[in-house]
């Protein structure tokens, strides 16, 4: 931004400087060996007066009028990008400078920062003759260099006023004393027209209490959280609602400082000091009992605006309680009628309530959903496994439209090789055991089967009792399906071997196997079946009754 104030500077004396390139290509070269990204610092200050300088001494001007210009064109990078928020600040030029404060305030507390002592600020009083003197504390080094120029700039952009700036000796402390070595700058503003920099009470402002228009009664009432004192910070009145939260004797002469503390801005409670700080928002917080036994929850906490009445020299703190729940409003021993209707405190409460209800109600609709979600996850899961399930049970365009609840039409199938087989003895078997070691034997068996079976791809049609069938080319169609059946026979005799019958005999197969053509369609609707219907099945059905045991029988058809 320093760059871009210097170059502005150039450019509106750049009709000045013809037949001085030499001049301008130095202040271009000087310029751009600053880095002012970030920061600036005491060595930035003296390279940028040095440029200053040297410009003012080609022109022949003065460095002050430089100085004012620099300042002006800071000012104006700042008005074009922050037009509206700066128009907004003040009514007047006195206000304007005032209420930077609480501009300034406000950046810190968006960014996280805290106040403190040595921050920034600005106060700007009315002297009797009219003028404003304008108190810069703990000025920023390239701020504090722009200042003439700047309190121009603003008076001419924002308020149209042409003004006479002059820098004095004068230095005013935060604590109010004027020490040679504080760390401020002090600026007189005179106007240069009739213009109307001030806002000045009318002539004949009475100072009397008793010729108040509203009785101090009233007001009170009309302003529960507010308070006066005097430079003594002695408790000149009070608000009903401040003299319930506090728990001293409130029928004595009260002290500031024994009832109240200050939590922001963080100065000490003297009154110069809040003279100082009239345009920052203020935070006060009533002081529990000396005793230590009251409940440090019962101190409440006012947030408002510190006013000097110059007719009695006086403070006047108009504030809010800072609680934004009922229950805090409860507990402190207040109600909402205590709280005046003109207060937006009022609305903050109600609408907290409101949204404490609609979060209760989002919590229970969050938790619904948390609920629909699981209770979806779980169906998902379901429907998997019931997709899988069917997958298992049919061929996959099968299953396919069984699980979208379509009829599956009968299909004709050209080349597919079955095989059917049978164990041999099996009645005989199970008249000598029991029906659960029967069971167990055939899980053994056909367990090894189905495994064989999604080895080589091959479609199991059905087991009935000892009987096992499968298919080749009837789940996915393919030329050469007579060789998984003719392995998976080869590999059914083998695996027969290592599963023994209850009396501890090997199982021996019969099996048979033919190709051609079948009939394929779904039967049933409670518990359907995949079956196989034709002249060919039956062929394959009896080339199996026409084995031998531990023999593969083989059809003419599937051999060629």
């Amino acid at each position: 931004m320093i760059q871009q104030t210097l170059k502005r500077t150039l450019q509106y004396y750049e009709h000045q400087v013809t037949g001085y390139r030499d001049t301008e290509k130095n202040f271009y070269n000087i310029s751009n060996r600053c880095s002012y990204a970030d920061h600036s610092n005491k060595e930035d200050i003296e390279e940028v007066s040095g440029i200053l300088q040297c410009t003012a001494n080609v022109l022949g001007l003065k460095f002050e009028e430089i100085q004012e210009r620099f300042g002006e064109e800071f000012f104006n990078i700042c008005f074009d990008d922050n037009e509206r928020v700066l128009r907004a600040v003040g009514g007047t030029l006195q206000d304007f400078f005032n209420g930077f404060d609480a501009l300034l305030e406000h950046i810190r507390t968006s960014f996280g920062k805290q106040a403190t002592l040595e921050s920034p600020s600005f106060l700007c009083k009315e002297l009797p003759e009219g003028t404003l003197i304008l108190h810069y504390f703990h000025p920023h080094h390239i701020v504090g260099f722009a200042m003439l120029g700047m309190i121009k700039a603003a008076g001419k952009k924002i308020y149209r006023l042409d003004v006479e700036v002059n820098q004095v000796a004068e230095k005013l402390c935060s604590d109010g004393s004027n020490p040679g070595n504080c760390n401020g700058l002090a600026f007189l503003i005179r106007q240069c027209e009739n213009a109307n920099i001030t806002k000045n009470l009318p002539q004949g402002t009475s100072q009397v209490p008793a010729d108040l228009r509203i009785s101090i009664n009233t007001f009170c009432r009309a302003f529960p959280f507010h308070l006066m004192f005097d430079p003594h910070m002695s408790v000149l009145q009070l608000g009903e609602g401040l003299r319930k939260q506090l728990r001293c004797d409130t029928h004595k002469v009260l002290k500031f400082e024994d009832c109240f503390e200050i939590i922001s801005p963080k100065v000490n409670a003297t009154f110069e000091r809040v003279l100082l700080r009239l345009s920052t928002p203020f935070v006060i917080r009533t002081k529990p009992e000396a005793s230590g036994t009251e409940n440090k929850d019962k101190v409440m906490e006012v947030k408002g605006q510190m006013i000097h009445v110059s007719e009695s020299n006086s403070i006047l703190f108009l504030g809010s309680p800072c609680v934004d729940k009922l229950d805090e409003l409860m507990g402190r021993g207040l109600h909402l009628s205590d709280i005046p209707i003109h207060d937006a405190t009022r609305d903050v409460i109600l609408v907290g309530e409101q949204a404490k209800a609609q979060d209760g109600l989002k919590k229970r609709m969050d938790k619904l959903k948390a609920t629909l979600e699981r209770t979806h996850q779980a169906l998902e899961e379901e429907k998997k496994k019931t997709v899988d399930l069917l997958y298992s049970i049919f061929p996959g365009d099968v299953a396919q439209q069984l699980w979208q609840g379509q009829q599956v039409q009968a299909r004709k199938f050209d080349d597919v090789t079955m095989l059917f087989s049978d164990i041999v003895g099996f009645t005989a078997i199970c008249a000598q055991c029991t029906p659960m070691q029967v069971i167990s034997m055939l899980n053994e068996l056909y367990t090894r089967f189905d495994h064989q079976c999604g080895f080589l791809d091959i479609y199991k049609v059905e087991t009935i009792g000892d009987a096992y069938c499968v298919a080749a080319g009837l789940h996915r169609k393919s030329l050469c399906h007579a060789k998984p059946i003719a392995l998976m026979a080869l590999k059914m005799m083998e695996l027969s071997e290592e599963v023994l019958t209850p009396d501890g005999r090997p199982i021996q197969m019969r099996i048979g196997i033919h190709s051609g053509s079948v009939l394929a369609g779904v039967v049933g609707v409670r518990m359907p079946r995949y079956c196989l219907f034709g002249n060919n099945v039956t062929l394959a059905s009896k080339f199996e009754s026409g084995s031998h045991p531990r023999r593969i029988n083989v059809s003419p058809t599937t051999y060629q």
